[in-house]
């Protein structure tokens, strides 16, 4: 198990990343996202360097507002677009994994049609990325139709893409984020770690909402290793120290 802290996209990304290498997290979760950290902002050379200089691994995730699943065509492939640049970046960077977010049209617009529209843009991306050896993963969003229905038939339909777990979006509207975890554990990629109170997504340091972490830390453990980043956002980042000490000490004993 490796643990991360993302890059906040209003900061210098070179700062957060030094910020990330002094407190000794294993990996920096690149947020490539306005106003500062756009493909056309970011020197890819600065940023290797800046990783190699602390040891640090690093992962990608792009904008969760970009609108793959748009029923409008145009915006979808501008979408895909965007981010085929990123993927390049990020093979730049020797970034191999690179979060996507899923995107949910207005009411007029069924599930499966939505589904459809995400896929096009999906299939579109991995194949462009796998030329660059980027592995595209999936992160279901705050949405009520990121259920596990939904998800599964994105990923049944998208062989190419892996699962992004987001632990808080996974506890909303009344989802059990253990269930998720082990429904898609074949696939499962990548971890976002936060609590929230079942309702909004609060982005809280673990043991600050109602998620049951021992419950869920020894089902995480049962199906993966890989890449946790702790997307805790609190101005004080002393609660997200003190969140990495509280899951290196349950991931030890439980």
């Amino acid at each position: 198990m490796k643990i991360g802290f993302p890059t906040y996209p209003r900061n210098n990304i070179l700062d957060e990343i030094h910020w990330i290498g002094k407190n000794g997290f294993d990996f920096a979760d690149l947020f490539f996202e306005a106003d500062k950290a756009e493909s056309h902002q970011i020197d890819p050379a600065s940023v290797r360097n800046a990783l190699d200089e602390y040891g640090l691994d690093a992962v990608g995730h792009t904008a969760w507002y970009l609108p793959i699943g748009s029923p409008s065509k145009p915006l979808r492939e501008n979408a895909v677009e965007i981010l085929k640049r990123y993927v390049v970046l990020c093979s730049q960077i020797r970034c191999y994994k690179l979060t996507v977010h899923a995107h949910w049209a207005f009411g007029l617009f069924t599930d499966d049609e939505v589904i459809g529209y995400q896929t096009e843009s999906l299939h579109s991306l991995s194949e462009f990325a796998k030329d660059f050896g980027v592995k595209i993963i999936y992160e279901s969003t705050d949405s009520p139709r990121d259920n596990i229905r939904n998800i599964r038939k994105i990923l049944e339909l998208n062989p190419e893409v892996d699962f992004h777990a987001d632990i808080g979006h996974l506890n909303l509207h009344g989802k059990d984020p253990s269930a998720c975890i082990l429904e898609f554990k074949e696939r499962l990629s990548h971890v976002h770690l936060h609590d929230n109170n079942g309702h909004t997504d609060l982005h809280l340091p673990m043991g600050v909402g109602m998620i049951r972490w021992e419950h869920l830390i020894k089902t995480l453990k049962s199906c993966y290793d890989g890449t946790i980043t702790l997307e805790i956002f609190a101005p004080d980042r002393d609660y997200a120290l003190l969140a990495r000490k509280k899951l290196l000490e349950k991931w030890k004993t439980l």
